[in-house]
């Protein structure tokens, strides 16, 4: 580090990353900024350079020294900061405070958080600081090993803590011993219970109540008509619960809306129903959504959407900043941000290895002859795409009529062997109950295609299956 060193850097002008004060009259001006460069990407300071860029320099005394020393000290916490003192032509002395990206951000100096905004040097608001401190307080410890806020034992579903080890077993993932133990040491066994506090992942994975202290675990779930949220809602759905309550109804309602192909193989008696996207695809795509999200931010979810030409899972949380899109579409190193979270799922047998769910999806579309799935950064969060490409239909009625949605054919097949029903009679009758006002988009849908038909008015309004020989 020379004098010519600083003229090259006095010639690139003050920036992002430098800034020049003429004295150490403006000290506390200077390390205010340095406090800015350490809580963003690092910068440079000069001090004996004026805003002009002219290379003045200073005198340097043992009074000078002592001066820097005690404003270092002033930086919390502690930080690399290194001070040089470069010779100038005349004489005197250029003083360089380098900063290098703080480790531990946010940092203060006397007290305060500082950023920079362009080349000036601002105070940081509130908000931002108080984000950084919960960032820098899971460089320790993750969110989900963080003591879960007023939360008891009593406050967790038992059973599905005692189906995660049955599970466990199963897959060979758990002592069998776990069946005798009890539930405080069946949740120290996998470490969701530490100096007798639940973790955060306790409450996500096994909470019968997640309400009101967490509101993240939620999903919105919509079915749209057409290919873009412009479109009417078929159905909208929006669910707070545990990790397995809401793995389980996702599921459920995607497939609801999947539109079902059926068709028989020559060695095989049986029909064989085919949704337009392989089930096993999508579970690992929700599992994915359920481990790898931010739960730090309170007014996150999970969103799914599906439309006439494809289905989207998106949820909060962008990659680790060691993977890239690219990564994931090949063999990559897993960085989970859940930890504790994750491990319940490969304890139960739902994962396999971490960092293999991305791939694992490509390889299952693949195998099914369906588009390999498209990830996307937007919004705070990631998105994995799968295209819809339905199956050919074989059946009789699909033959006349097209694909149809697995609920539209559980309604036909109701319809068969029932009679004439109410659409409260069909509610009940189905494997899984849906609003009435979704039952009537698929009876009108149905209606319209020639394969239902009604009699009665309003409330006896009854529903029937349209006799198809005599069409």
């Amino acid at each position: 580090m020379d004098i010519e060193w600083i003229k090259s850097l006095v010639a690139q002008k003050e920036s992002h990353t430098l800034e020049f004060k003429k004295s150490t009259t403006q000290l506390k001006a200077a390390f205010e900024t340095l406090c800015a460069f350490l809580n963003e990407q690092g910068g440079i300071v000069l001090i004996g350079v004026t805003d002009s860029g002219k290379i003045a320099g200073q005198d340097v005394t043992d009074n000078t020294r002592q001066e820097i020393a005690r404003e270092l000290n002033k930086i919390e916490p502690p930080a690399q900061i290194t001070v040089d003192y470069v010779l100038t032509d005349n004489g005197k002395h250029v003083i360089v405070l380098q900063a290098t990206a703080g480790s531990y951000v946010p940092h203060v100096y006397d007290g305060r958080p500082f950023q920079r905004n362009q080349s000036t040097t601002i105070k940081m608001a509130q908000h931002r600081y108080e984000q950084l401190l919960v960032k820098r307080g899971q460089l320790n410890y993750a969110w989900d090993e963080l003591p879960a806020a007023d939360y008891g034992i009593d406050s967790l579903d038992h059973e599905e803590i005692r189906r995660t080890i049955r599970q466990g077993i199963e897959a060979n993932r758990i002592s069998e011993k776990a069946l005798t133990e009890e539930i405080t040491d069946i949740l120290k066994r996998l470490r969701l219970l530490r100096n007798g506090r639940l973790t955060n992942a306790a409450v996500v994975l096994f909470a019968k109540d997640v309400q009101p202290n967490y509101p993240q675990c939620h999903v919105k779930m919509a079915r749209f008509k057409g290919t873009s949220k412009t479109g009417e809602f078929i159905d909208n759905q929006s669910l707070y619960g545990n990790a397995f309550l809401i793995l389980s109804e996702a599921s459920a309602f995607i497939k609801r809306h999947l539109s079902i192909a059926s068709f028989y193989q020559e060695d095989r008696l049986e029909r064989i129903d085919k949704p337009a996207l392989p089930t096993l695809a999508i579970r690992e795509g929700l599992i994915n959504a359920i481990c790898h999200r931010d739960y730090a931010n309170r007014s996150s979810s999970i969103s799914i959407a599906i439309y006439d030409d494809r289905l989207e899972i998106w949820n909060y949380g962008l990659l680790p900043s060691e993977l890239t899109i690219k990564d994931l579409k090949g063999k990559h190193e897993s960085h989970p941000r859940n930890k504790l979270i994750a491990e319940i799922f490969y304890n139960r047998g739902l994962i396999e290895k971490w960092g293999t769910g991305t791939t694992k999806m490509i390889d299952i579309c693949k195998a099914d002859d369906i588009p390999a799935p498209e990830f996307e950064e937007y919004s705070g969060g990631l998105s994995v795409t799968f295209a819809m490409e339905p199956a050919r239909a074989t059946t009789k009625v699909e033959e006349a009529f097209g694909p149809l949605t697995a609920i539209q054919q559980e309604i036909i097949e109701i319809l068969t062997t029932q009679g004439s029903l109410s659409p409260s009679h069909i509610i009940t009758k189905l494997k899984a109950p849906i609003p009435e006002r979704t039952l009537r988009y698929h009876l009108l849908t149905l209606k319209k295609l020639g394969i239902v038909g009604t009699h009665g008015h309003t409330k006896a309004t009854r529903w029937f299956i349209i006799d198809l020989e005599k069409k």
